[in-house]
């Protein structure tokens, strides 16, 4: 099974570099990188010239996660890639990632999209990520055993999940040529929860597969870092979007009026509050503009 790593590159170039590196010292050979440069202004062509098996591609813009991840993807499918890796430009990645994937989609032929065990990389015990799931009446996601410490070994079976984070997930080339890519309206945040969705609903599980180990740098390309003013923006804008793409009518209605209204009335109340603190009010301007633009079709 040869395997396209899709990292995309916007900035932090150490990071990307120590990513990189990484995946150079894996023990399963047949893949190769592809790494995406979102418009950083950074000169990658100089800088990664000489490292082996990587392919580079520059977008005249900044495409966002998903349509810049895309573009890595059908650059590794037309290279003859069986399955693709999205892997963030801030992680670091266990020698045995890719192996620990390929034996997993060997041993689970029905499924399509595995996720891994990704670990906080100033903490690197403490799990970020062990499978995520989306709760049924808020409507949020989360990561099962964030904050868990691994020495307590409580998230090592694999099992069946919701969606595997975008940080590190793993893709059959079968299911991408029968769902399509990443939707690109997403820009950011949710298009790989609805990827994950949709190949769900097309017949294929997703999987968490504990062996498959990735230490994080949490959101180190959003400016103002991780929940900051463009995270809240994103988040708030791209559930809502991802609930009109997955979710029937009815219930989304049921969610407009139970949760989503409770929601606006505390960001507002917040906003007009005048003991709110200058950050948390950016943080729930941005939450609200978010809401106003789904509705806008912004």
């Amino acid at each position: 099974m040869k395997i396209a790593v899709v990292v995309l590159h916007y900035r932090n170039l150490e990071d990307t570099l120590e990513c990189l590196d990484s995946l150079q010292k894996q023990d399963y050979l047949h893949y190769e990188i592809i790494l995406v440069d979102n418009a950083s202004g950074d000169p990658l062509k100089e800088i990664v010239k000489d490292r082996a098996k990587l392919h580079l591609i520059s977008n005249p813009k900044n495409l966002g996660f998903a349509e810049g991840s895309n573009g890595g993807i059908r650059c590794g499918m037309h290279r003859g890639a069986d399955a693709v890796l999205l892997l963030n430009n801030d992680t670091v990645a266990s020698p045995t990632l890719l192996s620990s994937f390929v034996e997993g989609a060997a041993a689970y032929p029905n499924a399509a999209i595995f996720g891994g065990k990704i670990f906080f990389y100033d903490e690197p015990t403490i799990l970020w990520h062990a499978g995520g799931n989306v709760h049924p009446r808020s409507m949020r996601c989360y990561h099962d055993g964030c904050g868990s410490n691994d020495l307590e070994k409580q998230w090592d079976t694999i099992r069946s999940i919701n969606y595997a984070c975008g940080c590190a997930l793993f893709v059959k080339k079968e299911a991408i040529e029968k769902v399509g890519l990443m939707a690109p309206e997403f820009f950011l945040l949710w298009e790989e929860i609805d990827w994950c969705w949709r190949i769900r609903k097309s017949g294929y599980d997703c999987l968490y597969l504990p062996q498959a180990k990735v230490w994080h740098k949490i959101s180190r390309s959003f400016e103002g870092g991780n929940r900051g003013p463009l995270w809240q923006y994103y988040y708030f804008r791209n559930r809502l979007l991802f609930l009109r793409r997955n979710i029937c009518f009815t219930k989304r209605m049921q969610f407009y009026f139970t949760v989503l209204i409770k929601e606006i009335v505390q960001i507002i109340t917040l906003l007009l509050n005048p003991k709110t603190t200058k950050e948390t009010a950016k943080l729930n301007a941005s939450a609200l503009k978010g809401i106003r633009d789904y509705f806008l079709r912004k």
